[in-house]
């Protein structure tokens, strides 16, 4: 009985032996951190923390998310990580649309632009726009993941390579129709903007001609029709420094009274709206985006003269429309 006892002791003390000796050969368990999927959200902020010459990186797979830390005012920017597009805040409130010009008093009969009278007061909700043209880098972003259709053409007037090219990277996308425009603003989680959000963001709520003011148009104001522009009724008299379009943002003296860019000069603009008399009223069917009809260009292009720089100028086409000097940048409501 005692030798059983001294044998069991003996097998019990063994096994503990063979047991540590075998932990001591595991493998280290692993900790893996979760990664997230998603990109950081943008933040609003007083200060802009984007540039025109910022890079774009064709990764973008979802839609933005929007935080708002604080209450916009003006001056107040975003960016939507999406594209990287900076948006300015432009606070609600009344604006003066429209003018009284005598060089704008025009009538249906005097080709594709449309009269600007009567000068009348619209109130609108805070939104947000913009602050820069849409560039061919950008777009190509949509274009990238099966979103978005090319640009009909992928030359720009004078250069025989222009969407695709790095060196035009940062240059406005043409050759686009309102259908396209609308693709990628809706892609990217915003909208175009309606005729009167566009105007206010370019020329604030003090009537002014120009977004800068009412100075009169400069080569360090805006790209259009100037020296090197190659149309016969090319001035001049100033000089811009380019026979075409420009990069976004590169005439910080033509800046709105909000900070949004290039909205005299470089390529007209599609709007959301469909073109009709004034007084400008949004519930009279012009910001129904399943009507038919003709939408509304704005902005003034490079190639034209002083006379379509001005901030009330209206131009319009069908939508299916597209040009070398026609592009758009998009709009989001107050969130």
């Amino acid at each position: 009985m005692r030798k059983r006892i001294v044998w069991l002791i003996i097998i019990v003390l063994l096994g503990a032996i063979l047991s540590a000796c075998n932990t001591q050969k595991l493998e280290p368990t692993l900790t893996f951190e979760p990664v997230s999927t998603l990109p950081p959200a943008a933040t609003n902020t007083s200060v802009p923390t984007n540039t025109p010459e910022a890079t774009v990186l064709h990764t973008a797979t979802v839609l933005p998310t929007l935080v708002e830390t604080e209450q916009p005012t003006m001056g107040s920017t975003r960016i939507f990580e999406v594209d990287q597009m900076v948006q300015v805040y432009v606070p609600s409130g009344e604006f003066i649309m429209g003018s009284t010009d005598k060089e704008a008093i025009i009538t249906t009969e005097g080709g594709r632009a449309y009269p600007e009278i009567p000068q009348h007061t619209v109130y609108l909700d805070g939104y947000w726009i913009d602050k820069y043209e849409v560039t061919n880098d950008q777009y190509a972003l949509c274009v990238d993941v099966g979103v978005c259709q090319p640009p009909y053409q992928s030359i720009s007037f004078t250069r025989t390579k222009y969407f695709g090219n790095p060196e035009f990277s940062n240059y406005p996308v043409v050759w686009v129709s309102w259908y396209m425009a609308r693709a990628y603003c809706e892609w990217t989680g915003r909208r175009l903007s309606t005729e009167a959000e566009w105007e206010k963001a370019a020329r604030g709520t003090d009537g002014r001609k120009y977004p800068w003011g009412n100075d009169p148009l400069s080569g360090e104001r805006a790209n259009f029709c100037d020296i090197d522009c190659p149309r016969d009724f090319a001035n001049s008299l100033y000089n811009d420094g380019y026979p075409d379009t420009s990069p976004v943002g590169n005439y910080p003296a033509g800046a709105s009274p909000y900070g949004a860019m290039d909205m005299s000069g470089n390529v007209w603009e599609w709007t959301g709206t469909l073109i009709q008399p004034y007084p400008y009223d949004s519930a009279d069917g012009r910001e129904d985006l399943d009507a038919s009809g003709e939408r509304v260009w704005r902005g003034g292009p490079w190639s034209n003269g002083v006379w379509w720089m001005r901030s009330t100028v209206r131009y319009r086409s069908v939508p299916t429309y597209w040009l070398d000097n026609l592009g758009f940048r998009c709009a989001s409501s107050e969130q």
